[in-house]
């Protein structure tokens, strides 16, 4: 059984690679005193594992409360964060009871962030069950909910106890949710390992054809994200290399009001794109650099602009002005996470607006 343990300085859990079947000895001993767990998923989750987790957590007598919600950002919202809080008090639900996630990106942000602020803090367990939130979300504690000016601007650090990557559940995902995921895992090699970048490159035609392939390319992409979360656990540093592509995807996202036109990794895909052409504008990459990250998009299949997307208002002005509600800009200044190369990036601000413009508007 793969594992990575994050160390912390207030704060020590593992992320175990194992089926959940084989995991719940794991989950259970995370429950200390309490008698009820909550468990929030969504629906494709709850539809593959849902009754059989249930089952398992009533072998020790547990009283199981469920949530289930449908898919999607949509559902990342303070009012729903809200109804879910009254709900578990409602049904007395108790500071040493726990909050297992059952889901993608967005349902590990919510029930982290409920977790997080229901008396003051209770017991979170993650089990991920995208490509996208087991490579990404589901490491270093981040959790919150988006609003109509921008996403996860209300929000928490809350670290599980435990999180069980099953690499299994991704085989019932459709190829879209897959390629949205990935955007993240190759993001990590884009980071910080040109290794990675380099295996993913030879492996780009078998990546979804082999588990084994897939399964070490997870825990690889996986690993670069522990190490600059145990460095930066409150992002006041390099944590926030994590965010490249994110500035443009955000903007991205916001514009299309999360409605599902575009998926987070499809978004940051288009974001990761536009920060190399940023990035080779100021002469921090070259064009060689930035094609061959395109080549390998395309050649996964990965979205690299807006073809095929209906205009919804896309204007370089609208997206220059909700990128000035990113969570990173400092005294109006947007901050962007830059590629100086492939396997390396740094924070950048100041950047003349007239040069973000002509980088919105190659790719409108």
């Amino acid at each position: 059984m793969k594992k990575i343990e994050i160390k912390l300085k207030n704060d020590q859990y593992n992320i175990l690679y194992a089926p959940l079947s084989k995991s719940i000895d794991h989950i259970k001993s995370y429950f200390l005193n309490g008698k009820t767990v909550a468990i929030i998923a969504d629906n494709n989750s709850a539809h593959h594992y849902l009754n059989k987790l249930e089952k398992d957590l009533l072998d020790v007598n547990q009283n199981v409360i469920k949530i289930i919600l449908s898919p999607g950002e949509k559902n990342k919202d303070l009012t729903i964060a809200s109804k879910i809080i009254e709900d578990l008090l409602s049904q007395k639900f108790e500071r040493t009871d726990t909050i297992i996630a059952l889901g993608g990106g967005v349902i590990g942000d919510l029930a982290g962030f409920v977790a997080a602020i229901i008396h003051r803090g209770v017991n979170f367990i993650n089990i991920p069950t995208t490509l996208l939130s087991q490579v990404d979300s589901s490491i270093g504690g981040k959790t919150g909910v988006n609003t109509k000016y921008g996403k996860n601007l209300i929000g928490s650090f809350k670290q599980p106890e435990i999180v069980i990557c099953d690499t299994e559940v991704l085989t019932t995902l459709p190829k879209r949710e897959l390629l949205a995921g990935y955007t993240e895992l190759v993001k990590h090699a884009l980071i910080n390992d040109v290794d990675l970048f380099n295996y993913l490159d030879v492996n780009s035609s078998e990546i979804f054809k082999n588990n084994t392939i897939l399964q070490d390319a997870i825990y690889r992409s996986s690993l670069v994200k522990a190490e600059i979360v145990m460095k930066d656990v409150l992002e006041k540093d390099i944590r926030a290399h994590l965010n490249l592509g994110h500035t443009f995807g955000h903007a991205i996202e916001a514009l299309y009001k999360y409605d599902g036109t575009l998926l987070h990794g499809e978004a940051v895909s288009i974001g990761i794109m536009m920060a190399f052409s940023l990035a080779e504008k100021i002469s921090l990459c070259n064009t060689t650099q930035t094609e061959a990250v395109k080549k390998h998009f395309d050649n996964v299949g990965l979205k690299t602009n807006f073809s095929e997307l209906p205009n919804s208002g896309l204007t370089s002005k609208n997206l220059i002005k909700l990128m000035k509600n990113d969570k990173k800009v400092r005294s109006g200044s947007i901050n962007f996470i830059l590629p100086k190369g492939i396997g390396s990036v740094d924070i950048f601000s100041g950047i003349d607006e007239d040069i973000i413009k002509e980088v919105l508007e190659e790719y409108l």
